[in-house]
């Protein structure tokens, strides 16, 4: 038998292929005729793990990764030899999974899945949209027994994107942290967004008194299509940090603890404030509220009242 996973949500390929492995060993408990390849790297076994009687008679589990993204070379190498072994297409000794992770496909793509579609199962796993992801997580918290509400997963995925293994990982690590109840408080403490990351190039910009390299972070943040107010949200909750340990003597470690601060943010925060006094932060603070104001009441489009910020800070 021959299956065939691929997809851009790599989340979902390894849960199945987890399954597929637990099942199998559930059944087969001495491993000896399981496999794993990866066509990056060298799978000369491949042929003769396929081919060779197994062992104790026990069916046979090979895992091959790499077949749709590989070189043209490699892949005619695979399609040979499923070629030359009809028997793999309805064997039931011999289980051949097929698995890639990848986004958009090309031409060349599309006809190796076609072909694989000639031979078993396909089965696509797409990044999941905002409402199906936050169904998705919302059962395996259950399964878990981690609490979290819809709300603040919502706005968890906000800030991460709708990347299922990303939102899992900070789900895992919020519920370590705060003994499996997790609350927005929790999830503004510990993430770190991807907005505030792509943020940082702009405040380290400020940092350096540098408007050509803050106008090119903006410009990247516009790129990507942030929202401005999320950017500004960025910005305030950085010089909010900033100020927080303005004037205490406070080490990493102890930022962290006090403040309970991301690591990375910490020590970001803190390089930082060498070159800043008390004053300037408040002022640089009441110029980000002028901008919220502007923003919310029309006075300014989003991207030109941020950009305005930057050139005005800079100058002074």
């Amino acid at each position: 038998m021959i299956y065939t996973y691929y997809g851009e949500n790599s989340f979902l390929i390894q849960e199945k292929l987890a399954k597929i492995s637990e099942s199998y060993r559930a059944k087969f408990k001495s491993g000896l005729n399981l496999f794993k390849f990866d066509l990056e790297e060298n799978c000369d076994e491949l042929k003769s793990s396929l081919e060779s009687q197994s062992m104790f008679s026990e069916k046979k589990l090979v895992f091959l990764r790499g077949v749709l993204s590989t070189v043209e070379p490699k892949y005619k190498e695979v399609e040979d030899i499923i070629n030359k072994n009809k028997f793999l297409k309805e064997s039931d000794d011999v289980i051949l999974v097929l698995y890639d992770i990848l986004g958009d496909l090309k031409e060349g793509i599309k006809k190796r899945v076609e072909f694989l579609k000639t031979l078993g199962e396909v089965k696509e796993f797409k990044n999941l949209d905002k409402p199906k992801l936050i169904d998705w997580c919302l059962k395996k918290t259950e399964e878990e027994n981690i609490k979290i509400s819809r709300t603040d997963l919502a706005f968890l995925i906000d800030g991460v994107g709708c990347d299922a293994n990303r939102v899992w990982n900070e789900v895992a690590k919020l519920s370590a942290h705060s003994n499996s109840t997790i609350t927005k408080k929790d999830i503004e403490n510990l993430v770190v967004f991807n907005v505030v990351a792509s943020s940082f190039k702009v405040t380290d910009a400020l940092v350096q008194k540098k408007v050509s390299l803050a106008l090119e972070g903006l410009e990247e943040l516009w790129q990507k299509n942030e929202d401005p107010v999320l950017v500004l949200g960025a910005l305030v909750w950085q010089f909010r940090n900033m100020l927080k340990l303005a004037d205490v003597k406070i080490t990493q470690a102890e930022a962290v603890q006090k403040f309970k601060l991301n690591p990375w943010v910490a020590q970001k925060t803190l390089s930082a404030l060498k070159n800043f006094s008390q004053v300037e932060l408040k002022n640089i603070y009441q110029s980000l509220v002028d901008v919220d104001l502007a923003i919310k009441t029309g006075g300014k489009d989003g991207r030109e009242a941020l950009t305005d910020f930057v050139y005005s800070f800079l100058k002074a």
